[in-house]
């Protein structure tokens, strides 16, 4: 199924993002006091206001690119009045095999993490045990699934 466009990641600028990660690892590899400069550059250029710690340990989770471009998705990212279940179900299922890039799989659990009302959809997805409290993570839910059960449970919440 083919997603409307405010469901796919946006399309970056490729040099800002370059940019933008260079700056983003001089701050992760630098010291408070000698990066305030790049840091004051990266949050005017990406509209942020992120602190020093933010940048701290980029390295070890994961490259500067994705981050940036994690980063650059945030305003893009809102819940919808009109979103409809095949496409919670598509999102979902991109999720689940996880053969795109990593920043566009971020940008899709924030999707159905906002328009499902369930922080603990990943959890759902990837340890289910986790989101049911069984500890039974060998189970595996088809995207339909995933999406009846976190919508039921938002129903449910909202009725109390």
């Amino acid at each position: 199924m083919k997603l409307r466009p405010v469901l796919m990641p946006p399309i970056l600028d490729e040099s800002k993002v370059a940019r933008l990660a260079e700056l983003a690892a001089e701050i992760d590899c630098g010291r408070q006091d000698q990066t305030q400069d790049q840091l004051a550059e990266f949050n005017r250029e990406a509209l942020a206001n992120l602190t020093f710690i933010d940048f701290q340990g980029i390295y070890g989770g994961q490259d500067h690119d994705t981050w940036v471009r994690q980063v650059l998705a945030i305003p893009y990212e809102q819940r919808l009045t009109d979103i409809t279940k095949p496409e919670l179900i598509e999102m979902v299922r991109r999720v689940m095999e996880a053969d795109s890039p990593e920043h566009a799989i971020s940008y899709w659990m924030h999707m159905l993490e906002l328009n499902t009302q369930d922080s603990q959809i990943s959890d759902l997805i990837f340890w289910p045990g986790e989101y049911f409290g069984d500890g039974d993570n060998t189970r595996e839910l088809s995207p339909e699934q995933v999406v009846e059960i976190t919508l039921r449970r938002a129903g449910s919440r909202t009725q109390k």
